[in-house]
């Protein structure tokens, strides 16, 4: 995953760009960077929801719009810099079942506009880290959230593809790529998850922290939280007839769902 290639980072002079920062898992990322003194872009639609640290600046964004990315983009490198490592976090669940989703619930757009306005920088230079936040819904489907799901299987797609294509096709083999894959975290996205008792979900505060310990060891992986959830990718490969029946074990968990609605 690290191609053979040692990387050096100086968090004295990093700057690191987090979407959808403004709550959440990218808002605990976010804070913790900031603290420890390393400067920390947030991208979001929304307004923060807490007081911005120093070291913090924060950009409104829509990443949905490519225009937009763009044009933020252009004026955090003016502003502040060339962000050297990206946390992908911004994402969408709307609670929705399939046939009522709408083009706008399974947009992918906002991880591809985040890599075409940043990856460039990291790839000339042979520097710099991307981490991507996909989900355990990535691997096993929910009913529910198959919109969602859909985009997190997209994102590990992405998340394997951007470490092949930086190593030989834009010879940049010195950029990490890395990827977390949570199982359901207490946010406003999962707002009415109805879990089993035995099963509590993760806090925003231990994935964020996750996220940082992975950018501050230099090196790529592949992390799914918790531990126990490795089994997932493995899942793929059992007999359909378990899989369906794992599928049917979760098929009220999301029923009802009321996530907030940062898009409208």
């Amino acid at each position: 995953m690290n191609n053979g290639v040692a990387a050096s980072f100086d968090w004295n002079k990093e700057i690191v760009l987090v979407t959808g920062g403004s709550n959440g898992i990218g808002a605990a990322c976010a804070q913790q960077l900031a603290s420890e003194g390393t400067q920390v872009v947030v991208l979001d639609v929304l307004p923060l929801t807490y007081d911005a640290p120093k070291h913090l600046h924060y950009y409104r964004c829509d990443l949905t719009n490519q225009d937009d990315v763009l044009a933020v983009a252009a004026s955090i490198r003016r502003q502040i810099g060339e962000p050297t490592c990206v946390v992908a976090n911004a994402g969408i669940c709307r609670g929705k079942s399939l046939l009522q989703a709408t083009k706008r619930d399974i947009e992918l757009l906002g991880l591809l506009w985040t890599v075409k306005a940043f990856v460039p920088s990291l790839a000339s230079h042979n520097h710099g880290h991307f981490v991507i936040l996909a989900s355990q819904t990535g691997y096993l489907a929910t009913a529910g959230v198959v919109d969602y799901a859909a985009t997190k299987a997209a994102a590990l797609a992405i998340y394997e593809g951007l470490q092949t294509e930086l190593r030989h096709v834009y010879k940049a083999p010195a950029v990490r790529v890395s990827c977390v894959a949570p199982s359901a975290v207490n946010t406003k996205m999962f707002t009415g998850i109805q879990l089993p008792s035995s099963i509590q979900p993760l806090k925003p505060a231990d994935v964020g922290s996750a996220v940082v310990k992975i950018l501050r060891s230099g090196r790529a992986q592949n992390m799914m939280m918790p531990s126990s959830a490795c089994i997932s990718p493995i899942i793929r490969a059992l007999p359909d007839w378990l899989r369906i029946g794992l599928q049917d074990f979760g098929k009220d968990v999301m029923i009802n769902l009321n996530p907030h609605k940062p898009l409208g």
